[in-house]
């Protein structure tokens, strides 16, 4: 019974700790104003990403597709090639916090007894976008995650330097962002700070 008054003690102490951690505000990042869903949808390469775990598993041909799905979500299946030379296939969900800021999405992988679980997700904010809908950049508040996304697997230099422009104002370190070796587009990593000085 001590054990248990003792865990409890040390439980009421770390608690408001633990929650302030929960609830501390994440930088604030500035979505894309005007963003269409519709032309969102489709297949997109993975130029340059700060890896999630799902990602981590991934060594090289990395690419998304976007599709509607049930209830105004978006459904995604990634596709990649891990170290080993086998594919690796993933799903997911995403649906717009706000139907009136839709570039501010909440992603979820968690599927189970045949519900998506978006509690379970990542909020991912879309901060820089091309007229033409050719490349994106995505990112979460807390600047531990991003991607930069592209119609082909390949992005010019000058493109590659507006999204690096738009990544640093928002508080992004550029060099956490390792570029995904594409067949047809760069066969090294590297980090993006070391390509846009």
């Amino acid at each position: 019974m001590t054990g248990f008054k003792s865990y409890r003690r040390r439980l009421r102490r770390f608690a408001p700790l633990l929650l302030l951690g929960l609830l501390s505000p994440a930088n604030a990042l500035n979505p894309v104003a005007d963003f269409d869903l519709n032309r969102y949808m489709g297949t997109w390469y993975e130029i340059a990403a700060i890896r999630g775990f799902l990602q981590s598993r991934c060594a090289r041909d990395t690419r998304s597709e976007y599709a509607p799905a049930e209830n105004g979500a978006i459904a995604s299946r990634s596709h990649c090639i891990r170290d080993d030379g086998t594919p690796e296939v993933n799903e997911a969900r995403s649906r717009a916090l706000d139907p009136a800021l839709p570039s501010v999405l909440k992603t979820t992988a968690v599927h189970f007894l045949g519900i998506w679980w978006y509690p379970f997700g990542r909020e991912i904010i879309v901060i820089a976008l091309e007229p033409g809908y050719r490349w994106v950049a995505t990112g979460h508040p807390s600047l531990r995650y991003g991607r930069i996304l592209s119609r082909e697997p390949a992005l010019s230099d000058e493109a590659l330097k507006t999204i690096a422009g738009t990544l640093a104002q928002e508080g992004f370190d550029l060099c956490a962002f390792v570029f995904t070796p594409q067949s047809g587009g760069r066969d090294r990593s590297a980090k993006l700070c070391e390509v846009v000085r």
